[in-house]
């Protein structure tokens, strides 16, 4: 049995989870902690708590850690298990996270209940990390490492034989259902709030797009023929990455991965988390570096192919600031991050022609 809730969290399960993750001594125990909510607002499908953890010795083990559980929003709970995110995640923690060469945070517990779908993890605490606003954008400099740090885990996973074993049979592919359906569904849904919410964004070439949109949604997330596929984050932007002082670069929430085209982590980050001046410049140069990791890492992916792959992208990248209009703008920087968003996705899909990939 594993903590549902967060009151039914205790220092013996905290001390056995410590244990088994390798960073607390079989004769040190956890005898009290504190809880802090985190990220409030933000983790909507989980709810996220800091604990500050007290040791029976001194410094025995991490002083804080980061608690991750089902949300307790029915809402929240039906999309997520419709979605398999908390599945997904904690598949995610068991099977891939100790075969990527890319940090992630170190977990010490991770458990589901496929019956009643609530989940646990225990994480490492990276909040000593630096993070970028996504508002500001992502400096060029610490894009270069993103993107490099996106091909070795992408090399890494490049048409896995772990793809065809019945132990990874939870990972989808991102055009399977029901993910092409809710994102008809979500759009659909967000359509109208979008409208009203933000009247000045909304233009004849939008409308128009949106005409098409629906139609094309499955066609944009499924994987062409002849192209590699690799293991997916799904939601690579700059609020879920950590910055470390010597260079690395920390990838969390990975409720979304799926398997999928190479370009489709690298053209979301570009879109979504650059500023439209600094994508523009740079864009080109980034491509390249994350090219020639890829090729360090041993895999040769084909420029065209991912070039097709990131524009198609591109398109379906709209649907994220689309969606995100019909959520509670809760304060003006939640209204300024959706604006930049729509703002960049709309930039990118002219710069690179990518209504081409709608469906007529």
């Amino acid at each position: 049995m594993f903590p549902a809730q967060v009151e039914e969290v205790e220092a013996s399960w905290l001390t056995q989870s410590l244990r088994s993750g390798g960073v607390l001594a079989a004769d040190s125990q956890v005898t009290e902690f504190d809880i802090e909510p985190i990220g409030m607002g933000i983790g909507i499908m989980g709810l996220l708590y800091r604990l500050s953890l007290r040791y029976d010795s001194d410094r025995a083990g991490p002083a804080t850690v980061v608690l991750k559980l089902a949300s307790t929003d029915p809402q929240a709970r039906h999309v997520a298990r419709a979605f398999r995110f908390y599945e997904k995640e904690v598949g995610f923690y068991r099977d891939f996270a100790p075969l990527t060469p890319i940090p992630t945070t170190a977990c010490y517990a991770a458990d589901h209940n496929l019956e009643t779908d609530d989940f646990v993890l225990l994480l490492e605490d990276v909040g000593y990390a630096a993070v970028h606003s996504q508002v500001d954008g992502c400096p060029p400099g610490a894009a270069l490492l993103t993107v490099r740090n996106l091909a070795r885990h992408h090399a890494a996973f490049a048409d896995s034989v772990l793809f065809d074993d019945p132990a990874f049979a939870w990972v989808p592919f991102g055009s399977d259902s029901p993910t092409p359906e809710g994102v008809v569904q979500g759009m659909a849904d967000s359509w109208g709030p979008f409208q009203e919410s933000f009247p000045e964004l909304v233009t004849d070439e939008l409308a128009a797009i949106m005409e098409r949109f629906a139609t094309s949604a499955r066609s944009l997330l499924t994987v062409k023929e002849g192209r590699p596929i690799t293991l997916v984050h799904g939601d690579y932007r700059l609020d879920n990455l950590f910055f470390s002082a010597d260079g690395r670069v920390t990838a969390i929430d990975w409720q979304v991965c799926t398997k999928g085209p190479f370009a489709y982590d690298l053209a979301y980050f570009m879109t979504q988390s650059l500023t439209i001046d600094d994508r523009r410049a740079h864009e080109a140069a980034l491509i390249d570096a994350y090219l020639d990791e890829l090729r360090a890492c041993g895999v040769d992916h084909d420029r065209d192919m991912l070039t097709d792959d990131y524009r198609a992208t591109t398109m379906f990248c709209l649907c994220y600031p689309i969606q995100a209009g019909r959520i509670e703008l809760v304060n003006d920087r939640a209204r300024a991050l959706i604006v930049d968003m729509f703002n960049r996705a709309m930039t990118a899909i002219s710069d690179h022609n990518a209504t081409e990939f709608l469906l007529v």
